[in-house]
């Protein structure tokens, strides 16, 4: 993982005086076992595998110890994946994130409806958890990655706003006492055409002008919130097909939001 010279500068002079939470909360709902992948296979397959990909890059990148992350699946419930009592973990050493991420998958296929508000709220409990964890440095950056392929079914689009509201006054706040640095962003992702696309960019966070130049530099700001390239926002492919490059683009863009966290 290609990390910015500011970031790298950090690093060397305090390794361990900050983290930084990636929240993937996972759409399992049944419409991603539908094979609209340039393989045939489930979307669901290729969200794992997308997900797999990242953990295995976060443990080799140079900020590997700083990393914390954690999973929410959802489908018409909500399943935290939780172990030894821990709700998000480390990248090293030995990727317990990814030991964690696979035992949780033969519980998680895809079945039901999609209660993403429900979701948002489960992340919003992890996160209060992450802010009054006294083990770990009071520098801490926080970016949920939010993966759908549908809308909300349990509740109401609005309910899915005011969680995402919610997130980003009070618990942002409650973060930021903390530590005035802290930051909490949430990106999302259309994995097809008939997610809510209007709502998923609606409570995406914007792109700081840091994290708009780095999305820049690696030829990943195309996809990112087209036309407007403002929001941490990818929608569906056109053709409502995953490609092997919209799939590549998706797994850089958390790449390199989650490392420029703390920019």
């Amino acid at each position: 993982m290609a990390l910015p010279t500011t970031i790298m500068g950090v690093l060397k002079k305090r390794p361990l005086s900050f983290t930084v939470l990636t929240l993937f909360v996972l759409d399992r709902s049944l419409s991603m076992s539908e094979p609209k992948t340039y393989d045939h296979r489930w979307k669901w397959e290729h969200l794992v595998e997308l997900v797999e990909r990242l953990l295995q890059r976060f443990a080799k990148s140079k900020m590997a110890p700083a990393f914390r992350v954690g999973f929410v699946w959802f489908s018409d419930d909500v399943y935290v994946v939780e172990k030894g009592g821990k709700k998000y973990f480390p990248v090293v050493p030995r990727n317990p994130a990814l030991q964690a991420f696979h035992e949780s998958l033969e519980k998680n296929k895809p079945y039901g409806m999609t209660a993403m508000a429900d979701a948002l709220e489960a992340a919003e409990q992890i996160i209060r958890e992450y802010i009054r964890d006294e083990s770990l440095p009071n520098e801490k950056y926080v970016t949920i990655f939010l993966f759908t392929d549908g809308k909300e079914t349990k509740r109401s689009p609005e309910d899915v706003a005011r969680v995402a509201e919610r997130l980003n006054t009070e618990v942002l706040q409650e973060l930021r006492q903390v530590n005035p640095r802290n930051r909490l962003s949430i990106a999302t992702i259309a994995m097809g055409l008939d997610a809510d696309r209007e709502t998923l960019r609606d409570i995406a966070s914007y792109l700081r002008e840091s994290q708009r130049k780095v999305l820049e530099e690696r030829g990943l700001i195309d996809i990112v919130d087209p036309p407007y390239h403002e929001k941490m926002f990818i929608d569906a492919p056109k053709d409502d097909k995953i490609s092997k490059e919209w799939e590549e683009a998706v797994r850089r863009f958390v790449e390199r939001l989650s490392e420029t966290a703390a920019l």
